[in-house]
């Protein structure tokens, strides 16, 4: 439910497809500004899309793995708007290549890096200022295949978005005695999209599928919680995270839902 407390913007990378443009639509229908970030031109189709159900939508066309120019242009867009509080989906990602590391192709895997770590992280440091003037944040990250274990088809995917979970348990800890933050990084499991698709394709096996209204209803409930519980945690859409979201209550352990060796 929109509430006072709610951001008055959401910046959603990855906007121009799959769970990001989703994501996108979502927070358009519920009446909150968006930005649309992808390297396409689809994300200005994800605006047309919000602003054509009424909904308020700009976009910005650019390629994260040019992670300086990202950021840049995220930031000349927030320089002159008066937002106070600001939501983030870090949705952008790409597979890199497949296969061991004997026959990779390490450019593949620094472009897999550049995108999914370090253009998302860029677009975040952009919006940090403004974050930290009005002492107020959501942040929501996506994990993915190999961030829990091993995922040999797809290594370099599974490097970064296992870089990212680190990332975000880090962002925690910069921003938990900021103001009012939280961060989390969801695996969002198979959704049908574009990516598995792609996994598909080289002969990965999916057992279980998600319907996309799983993690596109974890990111509303996350982004619009006056308080959540499990910032800086790896959540999985099927996690029992909700009693967690505008409550009291406490995550059990320190250690539930870390990335980290158990003794």
């Amino acid at each position: 439910m929109i509430s006072e407390h709610s951001p008055d913007l959401v910046i959603v990378t990855g906007a121009g497809r799959g769970i990001g443009r989703s994501i996108a639509l979502e927070f358009g229908r519920a009446g909150i500004q968006v930005l649309c970030v992808s390297r396409s031109e689809n994300a200005a189709g994800t605006a047309t899309a919000i602003r054509g159900g009424g909904g308020s939508a700009d976009s910005i066309a650019v390629d994260l793995g040019d992670f300086d120019e990202a950021g840049a242009r995220v930031g000349a867009w927030l320089g002159d708007k008066t937002y106070e509080r600001v939501g983030m989906v870090l949705a952008a990602a790409t597979l890199g290549p497949s296969g061991g590391l004997k026959s990779a192709a390490l450019a593949g895997w620094d472009f897999a890096w550049r995108v999914n770590v370090l253009g998302n992280l860029a677009v975040v440091q952009a919006a940090l200022p403004t974050m930290l003037k009005h002492k107020f944040g959501r942040l929501a990250f996506f994990a993915g295949g190999g961030s829990a274990y091993a995922y040999p088809l797809f290594p370099a995917y599974a490097a970064t978005k296992t870089a990212l979970v680190r990332a975000v348990e880090n962002l925690h800890e910069d921003l938990k005695d900021m103001g009012d933050f939280a961060v989390t990084i969801l695996a969002p499991g198979a959704v049908e999209t574009d990516i598995l698709a792609a996994v598909r394709e080289q002969g990965g096996y999916v057992r279980t599928t998600v319907g996309m209204e799983e993690p596109v209803s974890f990111v509303r409930q996350f982004v619009l919680a006056e308080s959540c519980a499990f910032s800086g945690c790896f959540v999985h859409v099927r996690d029992e995270w909700a009693p967690l979201l505008n409550s009291s209550k406490q995550i059990a352990t320190k250690d539930l839902w870390k990335l980290r060796r158990i003794e």
